[in-house]
């Protein structure tokens, strides 16, 4: 062989080589601290990585779309003349901007507007390629192995390539073609309005849209898209309206459904396992703590303006409500929780703890209650003296335990930041209306402010760099002074 041909083989071999490590580097299951694949960083849509960002940040880039996210319902009523309630919460605002996910040098985004996926240059903004489907894309891609997976008001799911957005594959799980004017425009009757999950290879979402019709629940092969072999399916049920993101444990997939309380189901068969709270108990903001604590919620029918609750993830036993919460954060023992008004650090897992002794002590007190109840014109027998004992130990208990749970709490501030909240390393970013500011989780001090446009819904951080996304159809991108000096 030629000197001349040897260098054309190994540049190709050079090139092939560089090629698939670039794919490969696309990936949630290789991507590091860094990297934001999915919605909210992980598949527990936890908000945190350990990512640091150096204070100050500048403003690298914004874009800004033609049009504002043109979410798929409309906002809540503007009062609530049953429950004679004003300032109601959004429970299906799972669309409110476009959100971002992050991967190397690249990020991507969804669109509403022109039913396009998009991917820019992290560094620049500028586009790379973007992809157009068939429907609205309510949420971002998630990037696996090279690929990127998102579904769409057109009743599909899609997979392209993460590097040129070429398409791979799309899958319909209903035979129904009927298309139905939703916005202005015409879509499936069997909309994606969850996003795509990748775990463990397999590719989770569903497609819904009204109660009485069916909803599907799929996993296919994240490669191929096919619905056949171990693990995976295409379960149709009714009386569910699956929307927002979806959320995976090892063994189980938890979904929001708006208006209604979310539901479990196992991830090897796509079995409904149960439901979290009562009726009403809706919202589409949900997380996985790290010891398995379900949080869920915003907004909740007839009752407040809005709420999350904690339930126990294996078991969907109810632990404790947290009133007008809008946004958490949980790592292994801290939690970090907003309301709309302020922000506060507590120990999530003596918090958690006290609260569930409470509610076994409120149970037994209500047990108590009833037999002495029963006893009648018999309450002053012994037998009746005995149970009121019990009961005024059970309060002194209660009361105990009310007593102790201020002290969980290491600090409390007043902030207007309540549209969205992530943790990057130490550093608890925030979002509100027209700013965003970051805490240090130390202290609680504001270590930082930055002007932007809009309600801040969206915040992502990677690789050195902060994404705002806000309800105007702006993103913004903020990264350390030392790197804009770079670029």
């Amino acid at each position: 062989m030629s000197a001349s041909c040897k260098i054309r083989k190994w540049n190709f071999v050079l090139t092939i080589g560089l090629l698939l490590a670039a794919i490969m580097a696309l990936s949630v299951s290789d991507a590091g601290a860094d990297d934001w694949p999915t919605f909210r960083h992980d598949n527990r849509r936890s908000g945190i990585t350990r990512e640091k960002l150096t204070l100050p940040l500048k403003q690298s880039w914004t874009i800004t779309m033609p049009t504002p996210p043109q979410t798929a319902w409309a906002g809540p009523a503007p009062w609530d003349s049953y429950a004679n309630l004003i300032g109601l919460a959004a429970m299906r605002d799972f669309d409110s901007a476009f959100f971002v996910t992050i991967v190397e040098d690249v990020v991507f985004f969804g669109s509403s507007i022109d039913d396009s996926v998009y991917c820019l240059d992290s560094r620049t903004g500028k586009e790379k390629w973007s992809f157009v489907a068939e429907g609205p894309v309510r949420l971002p891609p998630t990037v696996f192995d090279g690929k990127c997976y998102f579904g769409s008001d057109d009743g599909c799911a899609y997979c392209v390539g993460a590097l040129r957005g070429n398409l791979l594959w799309k899958y319909k799980p209903s035979e129904d073609d009927r298309l139905i004017a939703s916005n202005g425009k015409m879509i499936s009757v069997f909309p994606v309005r969850t996003d795509v999950l990748v775990q463990d290879g397999i590719a989770y979402f569903a497609a819904s849209l009204l109660p009485w019709r069916e909803s599907y629940l799929c996993a296919l092969d994240a490669q191929t898209g096919s619905d056949s072999g171990d693990g995976l399916y295409k379960v149709s049920q009714t009386g569910q309206t699956l929307q927002g993101a979806v959320l995976a444990s090892p063994t189980k997939l938890y979904v929001s459904q708006g208006r209604q309380h979310p539901v479990v189901y196992d991830r090897n068969n796509g079995k409904l396992l149960g439901t979290f709270g009562g009726g009403g108990d809706g919202g589409i903001y949900a997380l996985l703590t790290p010891d398995n604590t379900f949080i869920h919620g915003r907004g909740q029918n007839h009752r407040v303006q809005g709420e999350l609750r904690a339930f126990d993830a294996e078991k969907r036993d109810y632990i404790v409500t947290f009133p007008l919460a809008t946004r958490m954060v949980a790592s292994e023992k801290m939690a970090y929780l907003h309301t709309e008004k302020e922000v506060s650090a507590f120990d999530r897992e003596q918090y958690l703890k006290l609260q569930q002794k409470k509610n076994q002590l409120v149970n037994r007190q209500s047990q108590l209650g009833k037999k002495l109840k029963d006893l009648g014109d018999k309450a002053d027998s012994t037998e009746g003296q005995q149970l009121k004992n019990q009961l005024d130990n059970v309060k002194n208990d209660i009361a105990e335990i009310v007593e102790q749970l201020p002290s969980c709490t290491l600090w409390k501030i007043p902030s207007p930041y309540y549209h969205s909240m992530i943790l990057a390393g130490d550093t608890l970013f925030v979002g509100g209306e027209n700013e965003i500011a970051a805490v240090d989780i130390t202290n609680g001090k504001i270590l930082w402010t930055q002007k932007i446009r809009g309600k801040a819904f969206g915040l992502a951080a990677a690789n050195g760099h902060l994404y705002v996304s806000t309800d105007t159809g702006v993103i913004h991108c903020f990264e350390t002074s030392s790197q804009a000096k770079a670029n």
